[in-house]
């Protein structure tokens, strides 16, 4: 470029920076604006003290509460069956299940009666005969009586020399011998109550046998001892079975047990809020056992839906902890699990019956309730009252799905916060706006048992 282009150059700046200059130079510099702080919205629940129904969900299989496997307790043909002795099918209280064949039990009632009747005779062929030696033994004591003083007379006319030692010699044989008369009558006599003793041993066992037999007789005919389904059959009409043969299985209807298996940490949980203070001691425990009465329970199907459920009662603890899964087992029962039968609506509780069982606790006062994922790591967010964020301390005493107890009450009208924040920084401004459904949410879940997943502690 030329040194004349450079030189026309040159001005037209100058004159624009002239100009830019004076524009200014008359106006104050602009003042730096501060950058307003922005508060973050967050969704709070407010604390209020509530009444929590402790509660715990486990699961478990139906079984009848009462089982019966009918044995044939004599031996017989079997003549008659009941139409309604087939699997699945219902028997009532006192129906006749089967009849065994009669026949060799009569005839034993028959011997037996009989053998009793001779007894009976012999008895009082004995008191015939014991009347009549009594007799007897009067007449010979009596003649003993009169021998012996026609001995004295003999000696008398001995000593008189006016008979002979030969004829003393043979009334004293006479004597002697009307002596062992009476006492093999009075030996007879004697014997009498030990002939007694006998006959009435032997009627007595002849009674025992008509008593066998008469009671076998009955056992001929099985009857139904409790309102049952049949669950198995083993016999068919005109088979002969032995004793001690099964003729079939009977499961109760007026009862169905429910072994609930509840893991370890839930039921730990869940039984101190149940029992409080009481678990600490073994007598503690035991009382605990003895008060289960106190617990009630809900038994469901889930996959038939809402309708299917059922109250039940907590029987006992179970005697045994599932090997596979370490939980631990609670024995409830439903009673008539099958008067509630409505086709299409509600099924009847039957054996082998996948179950959910719910089990509550009564109400404890004054909890704080959250949801669960209010609690992190030991912490709650709450926001403070000049709406700044500030983490507490949060000590976990019972989890029910979605929902947390805590060991401690927070104060009265603490805002916790619900919802998440990333990242989490204490002192931080908050826009704090109350969650209406978690709020009702949570009173739901709090005083009306409503599940909402397995527990855990």
């Amino acid at each position: 470029m030329s040194l004349l282009k450079k030189a026309m150059i040159v001005p037209p700046i100058a004159v624009g920076a002239a100009l830019v200059y004076f524009a200014v130079s008359g106006k104050n510099a602009p003042e730096r604006a501060e950058i307003a702080e922005t508060a973050t919205v967050v969704r709070v629940v407010t604390s209020e003290p509530q009444t929590f129904v402790p509660r715990v969900i486990g699961y478990g299989t139906v079984e009848p509460t009462r089982t019966l496997d009918a044995i044939a307790q004599v031996s017989g043909r079997v003549t008659y069956i009941n139409p309604s002795l087939k699997r699945g099918d219902f028997v009532a209280k006192g129906e006749v299940l089967i009849k065994l064949s009669p026949e060799d039990y009569e005839l034993e009632i028959a011997e037996a009666q009989t053998d009793i009747a001779s007894s009976s005779v012999d008895l009082e062929e004995l008191d015939v005969t014991l009347e009549t030696q009594k007799k007897s033994l009067e007449i010979s004591k009596s003649v003993l009586d009169l021998e012996k003083r026609e001995l004295e007379r003999l000696k008398t006319l001995l000593k008189r020399k006016v008979i002979s030692d030969q004829q003393v010699e043979n009334q004293e044989a006479v004597v002697l011998q009307q002596q062992a008369d009476v006492q093999d009558l009075e030996n007879e006599i004697a014997l009498n109550p030990v002939k007694r003793k006998a006959l009435e041993q032997a009627k007595r066992k002849n009674e025992v046998r008509l008593q066998t037999a008469e009671l076998n007789l009955t056992r001929t005919t099985i009857h139904t001892p409790f309102d049952a389904r049949v669950s198995r059959v083993n016999v068919e009409i005109d088979q002969f079975v032995s004793s001690g043969t099964s003729i079939g299985e009977l499961d109760g209807t007026d009862a169905a047990d429910i072994d609930v298996q509840i893991s370890p940490a839930s039921m730990s949980g869940f039984a101190n809020m149940a029992f409080p203070g009481q678990l600490d001691s073994e007598e503690g425990v035991l009382r605990a056992r003895r008060e289960l009465d106190r617990l009630s329970a809900i038994v469901s199907v889930g996959s038939v839906g809402d309708a299917a459920k059922w109250d039940a009662r907590v029987k006992r603890v179970s005697d045994t902890v599932d090997p596979d899964t370490r939980s631990v087992g609670l024995i409830v029962s439903v009673d008539k699990p099958y008067n509630t039968l409505r086709p299409g609506v509600k099924p009847p509780l039957v054996k082998g019956m996948f179950t959910e069982v719910e089990l509550s606790a009564p109400p404890l006062a004054d909890q704080t309730i959250l949801p669960r994922n209010a609690v992190l790591n030991g912490k709650v967010m709450t926001v403070t009252p000049d709406k700044r964020l500030a983490l507490v301390d949060a000590d976990v005493a019972y989890q029910f799905g979605d929902i947390v107890v805590l060991s401690a009450p927070l104060p009265k009208g603490t805002q916790v916060i619900i919802s998440d924040i990333s990242p989490v920084i204490e002192g931080m401004l908050l826009k704090p706006v109350e969650d209406k459904a978690a709020v009702e949410s949570l009173a739901l879940a709090a005083g009306n048992g409503v599940p909402t997943g397995e527990t855990q502690k």
